[in-house]
């Protein structure tokens, strides 16, 4: 699991820090990372927080929309789980 984002790492730290994420995070400060996987803007500033899960194959599996932080990586998690016990 890896996180991407627009902000500088400092911002990206206090992010981690803040809701103490074990994942790392890629600062793609020129977005392109973001514009390939078409990350709506909300209010046309800002990306849109989206999880892709991408399977073995490189393939996105799932997306999550409008992700909350508080329990999301939980709810990831058990979807891989699921995935992997369906295999």
């Amino acid at each position: 699991m890896v996180g991407v984002s627009a902000d500088k790492p400092e911002v990206q730290q206090r992010f981690i820090d803040t809701f103490d994420l074990t994942f790392p995070m890629i600062s793609d400060t020129d977005r392109r990372i973001i514009e390939a996987y078409g990350t709506r803007k909300v209010l046309g500033v800002t990306a849109e927080r989206t999880t892709f899960l991408i399977d073995p194959e490189g393939r996105i599996a799932r997306v999550w929309r409008k992700v909350k932080v508080q329990g999301h990586t939980d709810d990831v998690l058990a979807e891989i789980e699921r995935r992997r016990g369906a295999e």
